[in-house]
Formats: C-alpha cells, structure tokens, sequence
C-alpha cells in the first residue's frame, strides 16, 4: 500500500538523498525555503531545506523499505517503535500548496513590534530604530527614528533591517 512516509537524511544530503529516492520510489518532496542570513557586513539569501535532515517520500512500504534504508544520502525511515511514521495526505498538500512551485518566502527579518533594530543598509545605514511593523507582507518594513526629539516613521526595505546585537 502506497503512502507518504518521512525520511531522515544525513546532515546535509537532503538533495543528494532525494536525487538518489526519485529512481526508486513513486514520488519525493523536499520543501525549501528561502531565507537571508548575516555574513558580516553583507545579507545574502539561501535555498535551504525547511525541515534540515528530512524529506518526504511516496511508496509502498512492503516493497521498497529494504532499499530504501540504503540509498546514499538516507539514514532512515521515521518510524514511531516499530512502524513506519505515515504521513497524512493533507500535511503533504498543504507543503505542496506553499512550496511545490518554488521555495516558500522566509527571508523577512521576523521581527515583532517595538524590538530594537540596526538599519544595515540605506542611507540610515548604522542607526538605531525600533521595528514598528510590516507593510507589503514581509518586502517592507516600518521603523521608527527619534529625531531631533521626535519620532518619525519611515518606511524602507526589510533587507535593509536586522535585529539589533
């Protein structure tokens, strides 16, 4: 019987795992995701898994389980004692509805109202502020500067903004 089971990875081999699963079983999904990180001075943007160690894949467990377990890339089969872990249909359409076509959005700073922040490009490069919100999903932040003593929101891109030290 056919379902979608979750597969452990070794640390890092999500796609070589998956690239190796496709020609053994019906159907594979790794979601990703990207996201930004800091190297020193510069945001740059990265496709990572969004579970790290993890994928998921379609086959019958009868046949394939054996193989499976020795693919490269694969550590094992989640299993729960000694079953496999099913994973229910919906939570595998649910990830397709958000990351099948493209690797969802997570790049936005993440920031919740009145955290302190460090403007790290723009021209309010190095100033201080606090997060007052998001505007346009996550493509645009508002801040709030206090200047010559009174506050000003602006408005500037949320690549520009980093959670302050």
């Amino acid at each position: 019987m056919y379902n979608w089971y979750l597969i452990r990875t070794k640390t890092g081999a999500e796609k070589t795992a998956e690239k190796q699963l496709e020609q053994l079983v019906e159907r594979t999904f790794l979601p990703l995701a990207r996201t930004q990180i800091r190297q020193g001075p510069r945001t740059i943007q990265r496709i990572s898994p969004v579970f790290p160690c993890y994928l998921f894949a379609f086959f019958d467990l009868a046949h394939a389980a054996r193989q499976i377990r020795y693919t490269p890339g694969v550590h094992d089969i989640v299993r729960f004692g000694d079953q496999a872990a099913v994973v229910p249909v919906w939570v595998i359409d649910a990830l397709l509805s958000r990351c099948a076509e493209e690797p969802v959005d997570l790049s936005g700073p993440g920031l919740l109202k009145g955290a302190h922040v460090k403007i790290v490009h723009g021209p309010f490069q190095e100033f201080d502020a606090i997060f007052d919100g998001y505007s346009n999903a996550t493509e645009r932040v508002a801040v709030l500067f206090s200047i010559m003593s009174a506050e000003r929101r602006v408005l500037m891109p949320a690549t520009w903004v980093a959670a302050a030290a």
